[in-house]
């Protein structure tokens, strides 16, 4: 194991970076020489500028309140001795809409956020919340034991716990110098 993983926590959102990195790379493939690579900036720019003025978080405004084409519920993600706890802020998203799959040491929540229109011939003037699909990819540690995931979901909160293995190894061990 390399230093740097010692040193640094867990990667939860390894899997999301790597996607991203992989969408961002496949969108920017050949675009500087290609004649159609200039609009495709310029209509970046003005999207850009148009979600510029939207009150969203300044870790959403680049990519308009979405990730990936998601939305991007924000996860708390903590642990003690014996477990890890995932907290998903989804509100006005029902529990039948959302939808948590694990494989291959990765945890998927996916759900949607669906728009209920009550009145159809009301005009708006401002929209502010976000309605659509949503998506997390978390990494899990190497320590969780995924047969104990369970999930709990009250008021727009989803929390989900995951027990540690007690039988996997440590990450660290010390080695005596003779």
């Amino acid at each position: 194991m390399e230093l740097k993983q010692l040193l640094t926590p867990w990667n939860w959102f390894k899997k999301e970076e790597e996607q991203s990195l992989s969408v961002q790379h496949k969108n920017n493939m050949n675009t500087a020489d290609h004649p159609l690579g200039q609009l495709h900036r310029d209509l970046d720019k003005l999207f850009d500028n148009f979600f510029q003025g939207l009150p969203l978080p300044s870790s959403q405004k680049k990519h308009g309140g979405v990730w990936g084409g998601f939305l991007q519920p924000q996860v708390d993600i903590g642990e003690d001795k014996k477990q890890y706890t995932i907290t998903v802020e989804v509100p006005g998203v029902n529990e039948k809409d959302i939808d948590l799959t694990v494989a291959d040491g990765t945890l998927v929540i996916r759900g949607e956020k669906r728009y209920e229109q009550e009145d159809h011939d009301k005009q708006y003037h401002r929209i502010e919340r976000s309605y659509g699909s949503f998506q997390r990819l978390l990494s899990l540690p190497t320590d969780t034991d995924e047969s104990t995931i369970d999930a709990k979901f009250r008021n727009g909160i989803l929390t989900i716990t995951i027990a540690k293995d007690q039988n996997s190894k440590p990450p660290v061990r010390k080695i005596m110098i003779t």
